[in-house]
């Protein structure tokens, strides 16, 4: 299915983005991996080499999404390497850990140009050239845009106007033959090579500990129980719901039943949430 298709990976040189890269390549894919630094873009590419990866079908370039023009340059880049563009996976964003009450609007901001804002330019100026490939316009979203949970509201603004986002772009372009694909999942576990994970261990608590929230907010999904994905595990996942051509995946499945609920029967729903939460912080305050 992905033989020789040229895939622009958004978010690609580090974390989950670069786990789908590898899984493309090795799938057969010619891969283009975006990161914001060029030093991002060499460990990227260094980890894969280094993992055995089929380098000859990755190549990698550093652009901030976040900024006018970048979209547009990275598809041209694409046009330049790959000959095109295919598809694309967007995996930019940026979470975090916040009491919705005190983030100033610059703060949420940040938030939307980082989860959202950024998508829209690189969307629009590969949007032609996949719907005429059939191909995937695939969206990194998370569970956090589905259910919003304690001291995680701004990045669950954020990755909420993302999933409407990618609805929008799906009623324009999916009549002309492109799939566009919305991922929710829980907290992933990061690979033990990735070249970001000493960074990431640390930063949830610092921002809690800023924000003078609880040390139960810095937990993997803040005080839920929800314990981290497997990357590879949910790669396959992806592309496979890539080649069903599902229009929305989200893992794990109990709390899509959760948000399901939530949307059907608000009240109960919300109720049965606040339990879960409540009971999830009481555990961890005795651990």
């Amino acid at each position: 299915m992905w033989q020789n298709r040229r895939v622009v990976v958004a978010g690609g040189t580090a974390g989950f983005g670069l786990v789908l890269a590898r899984h493309l390549a090795r799938a057969g894919a010619r891969v283009l991996i975006v990161g914001r630094s060029s030093e991002g873009v060499r460990r990227g590419l260094e980890t894969c080499d280094q993992a055995g990866d089929p380098i000859d079908r990755l190549q990698g370039i550093a652009a901030d999404l976040g900024r006018a023009g970048e979209g547009n340059r990275v598809a041209a880049e694409a046009e330049r390497l790959l000959g095109g563009v295919d598809d694309l996976f967007f995996c930019v964003g940026r979470s975090g850990r916040a009491a919705i009450l005190n983030t100033s609007p610059a703060a949420l901001q940040e938030y939307l140009d980082a989860n959202l804002l950024s998508a829209v330019e690189i969307t629009q100026a590969v949007a032609d050239d996949v719907a005429s490939a059939r191909g995937h316009l695939v969206y990194i979203g998370s569970l956090a845009g589905k259910i919003v949970m304690p001291f995680m509201g701004p990045y669950s603004v954020a990755k909420s106007a993302l999933a409407a986002y990618a609805d929008a772009i799906r009623i324009e372009i999916a009549p002309r033959g492109a799939h566009v694909l919305l991922v929710s999942p829980g907290p992933i576990r990061r690979t033990a090579d990735d070249p970001a994970a000493d960074r990431a261990a640390a930063r949830y608590a610092e921002e809690a500990v800023a924000a003078g929230l609880p040390p139960e907010a810095a937990a993997p999904g803040g005080t839920t129980s929800l314990g981290q994905l497997d990357p590879d595990s949910l790669a396959r996942s992806i592309l496979d719901a890539c080649r069903r051509r599902t229009s929305e995946l989200v893992v794990p499945r109990k709390v899509g039943l959760l948000a399901g609920i939530i949307e059907w029967f608000p009240d109960a729903g919300r109720r049965l949430l606040d339990r879960l939460t409540r009971r999830r912080r009481n555990q961890q305050r005795d651990q």
